[in-house]
C-alpha cells in the first residue's frame, strides 16, 4: 500500500511583484492557475496559441499580457522566446493536447509528443535564462501507461494508439523534468540562484481534454463518469499551484491524494520506474535536443 504525504491546505502566498508565465492559460487548468496567481497579486503572462482567446484571457486578469505561442510549431516557439522581454519568476508548462488519431506537428513530430513535450522543452530551454525561481511541468497519471520507444517515438512505423501516444507524451514530460532538474543542479550549485523544477498532475479534472478519444460513445461515458469520479478544474489546479509555490524537495511530484490519484487534496505522489530512471531521462534529453535544436543556456 502506497503511503502519501498529504500537503497542508493551500493558501497562495502573496505574489505581488512576481511574474508567472502560464502556457495554455485560456481555459481549463491553465486559466485556473493564471486566475489564482493574478488574484494573489502576480503579473501573469498568458501564453497561448489562439490570439483572440489569449487576449481575452489576459484582459480578464488584473495585471496580465498575452504571448502568442503555438507549441506544435518550433518557429512559433522561437518567435515567442524572442518576444519575451522580461524576467519570469514562475514558469508553468501546462499546455497540452490529445488526439485519437496519429497527427503531426508543423515539424513532423507526432502531435502529442510534439505539443506536450518537445515544444515546451524547446520553449523552456530558450527562455530559461529569464526564469528566476521555479519551473513547473504538468504531467499525468497516464505516464504509467507505456514506455519510451526511442527507435520510433513518432509512430512512423509502429502502430499508433491513443493510449501509447498520449502515455508516451506524458512520460516524456516526466523524464524531461527529471533531466532538467539534474542538469540545473549540476550547473548551478547555489540553491538560491537556481530555479527549482517541480512536477504536478491534476488527477481527473473536468477540462476540455477529458473526452477526446476516437470513440464518441466512450467520450460520452467518460464525461458522465467524471461527474462522479473526478473533480473540478479549480480543484485539479491546486496540485499545480502547490508545485509552483510550496517549499518542496527538488523535483517532487504533486497530485491528488484520493484513491487512484483521481481527486482529493494535493499530496506528494509516486511515479513509474520509467519516469524515475536517470539513464532514460538522459536518453530523452539527447533525443529532445536533437529534435528541437535547443540546449540549456548553461554548460554541460
Amino acid at each position: 500500500m502506497t503511503v502519501r504525504t498529504v500537503l497542508p491546505p493551500l493558501t497562495l502566498p502573496d505574489q505581488v511583484g512576481r511574474t508567472w508565465l502560464v502556457t495554455g492559460a485560456t481555459n481549463g487548468l491553465g486559466r485556473e492557475v493564471a486566475t489564482a496567481a493574478a488574484a494573489a497579486g502576480a503579473r501573469v503572462i498568458v501564453a497561448a496559441r489562439h490570439t483572440e482567446r489569449g487576449r481575452d484571457a489576459a484582459a480578464a486578469l488584473s495585471n496580465a499580457r498575452f504571448l502568442q505561442v503555438d507549441l506544435a510549431d518550433l518557429s512559433s516557439v522561437r518567435a515567442a522566446a524572442e518576444a519575451l522581454d522580461e524576467p519570469v519568476d514562475v514558469l508553468v508548462n501546462n499546455a497540452g493536447t490529445v488526439s485519437g488519431a496519429r497527427r503531426e506537428t508543423a515539424d513532423g513530430f507526432e502531435l502529442m509528443l510534439g505539443t506536450n513535450t518537445l515544444g515546451p522543452f524547446a520553449f523552456t530551454n530558450l527562455i530559461l535564462h529569464q526564469v528566476t525561481e521555479r519551473v513547473v511541468i504538468v504531467g499525468s497519471g497516464a505516464h504509467r501507461w507505456t514506455h519510451m520507444d526511442f527507435t520510433d517515438p513518432h509512430f512512423r512505423n509502429r502502430k499508433f494508439s491513443f493510449q501509447n501516444g498520449y502515455g508516451q507524451s506524458k512520460l516524456a514530460g516526466m523524464l524531461w523534468g527529471l533531466g532538467l532538474s539534474r542538469r540545473l543542479c549540476a550547473a548551478i550549485h547555489d540553491d538560491a540562484a537556481r530555479p527549482a523544477v517541480q512536477l504536478a498532475h491534476p488527477g481527473w479534472a473536468h477540462t476540455n481534454m477529458q473526452n477526446q478519444t476516437p470513440w464518441k460513445v466512450i467520450n460520452g461515458l467518460v464525461g458522465f463518469a467524471s461527474n462522479f469520479g473526478g473533480q473540478s478544474a479549480s480543484d485539479g489546479a491546486q496540485s499545480i499551484l502547490v508545485a509552483a509555490t510550496a517549499d518542496l524537495p527538488e523535483c517532487s511530484y504533486v497530485g491528488p491524494s484520493g484513491r487512484g490519484e483521481l481527486k482529493g487534496p494535493p499530496s506528494l505522489v509516486g511515479r513509474s520506474a520509467w519516469a524515475s530512471t536517470p539513464e532514460v531521462a538522459d536518453a530523452l534529453w539527447q533525443f529532445a535536443e536533437a529534435a528541437t535544436g535547443t540546449r540549456l543556456p548553461y554548460p554541460g
